[in-house]
């Protein structure tokens, strides 16, 4: 049997993972899980370490000496990269700040914490994007005539003209699609935060739509999900995975005729829109909320594209034939596993 030495501690992180970042602070469940990684990551630490098991660690466990340590260990055990240290650093930091909010630990221990210098890392770049032409190329790869392959296309347009994060497109429902006659818009209601935000639709993806509910949703019930599969007549809103391995079937496609073409992942989509509205003249700060951008310096990595290449793409897409689309104490038995889901960890 196992007893918890810091339940408090334990009840503590329960409460920021499940109704803190969830409720508090409107953190999407990728987020969330970025600060279970961390909290599961300074734990496991803690482990490999000092040979402290889950069940004994204590508030007291996360002081700055044991945080630089883990950070440390990170580098040089685990090989993380610089930028997935920093993340680790900040969601740590975050966490021993809701500690101090619940007078969990001293404000000198969370001030020792703050204090810790993230590791500086040169500007991001974005190394992989889409032409314009790639962008054409690649929407004319499926053939239509079959049923899932029309789907596939109407997903990778519609992830490209939205410029939509993919757990945003995998969570729209058909009534957040609005079309009326003058123009078409999408509501991206639960974006990263749970910011709301409206994005405008081309006219080539009104078409796409409409072939696609015909086949899909011809019953049009707003409630259900755009983007689903079904087995056994079960249906259930499509994952991230069952995308992931539809675009890897089109990446090997493209390979074929263009052995240089990139590899094929949701977010691709989202950065190629962007630099295009980019290169097109659209200013940043808009580029920032077409995108739900909730930090505007997070936009700025549009603006390292080379100068002639933004001159060039400029040009070109001024022509319209060149764009793409106009607790109490718990025992338990030997089993970290339960822990960890009773308090949110897992």
């Amino acid at each position: 049997m196992k007893t918890i030495s810091d339940p408090a501690l334990f009840k503590t992180i329960k409460s920021f993972t499940t109704v803190y970042l969830p409720k508090v602070r409107s953190r999407s469940p990728h987020t969330i899980q970025a600060y279970k990684d961390s909290i599961n990551g300074f734990i496991l630490f803690l482990k490999c370490k000092n040979g402290i098991e889950l069940c004994k660690v204590k508030t007291e466990h996360f002081n700055r000496d044991n945080i630089m340590a883990y950070l440390e260990w990170l580098k040089s055990d685990r090989g993380n990269s610089d930028t997935t240290i920093n993340q680790r650093l900040m969601s740590i930091r975050s966490f021993l700040n809701y500690l101090a909010g619940e007078n969990a630990v001293g404000f000198e221990t969370y001030s020792q914490v703050k204090q810790i210098k993230k590791i500086p890392t040169p500007d991001r770049f974005i190394s992989d994007i889409l032409s314009v032409d790639d962008v054409k190329f690649l929407l004319e790869l499926p053939d239509i005539s079959k049923k899932t392959n029309l789907r596939d296309r109407f997903y990778m347009a519609l992830l490209y003209d939205t410029g939509c994060r993919n757990q945003e497109i995998l969570d729209l429902k058909i009534g957040d699609i609005q079309i009326n006659r003058v123009a078409a818009h999408v509501n991206i209601i639960k974006g990263k935060g749970a910011k709301s935000r409206v994005t405008p639709l081309s006219n080539e993806i009104i078409s796409m739509f409409e072939q696609y509910v015909v086949l899909y949703h011809p019953d049009r019930n707003p409630q259900n999900f755009l983007f689903y599969t079904e087995r056994n007549k079960i249906v259930t809103q499509m994952s991230p995975d069952n995308t992931a391995r539809f675009l890897n079937v089109y990446e090997e496609k493209a390979k074929i005729k263009r052995p240089d073409f990139p590899h094929l992942h949701p977010h691709l989509f989202r950065h190629t829109r962007a630099m295009h509205l980019y290169q097109a003249g659209m200013p940043l700060p808009l580029i920032g909320q077409w995108l739900g951008h909730s930090n505007q310096e997070t936009t700025l990595i549009y603006a390292y594209a080379d100068i002639e290449m933004k001159r060039k793409a400029i040009d070109k897409m001024a022509n319209s034939e060149n764009a793409v689309f106009t607790d109490d104490i718990f025992k338990y038995q030997d089993d970290d596993a339960v822990i960890r889901k009773l308090y949110g960890l897992d």
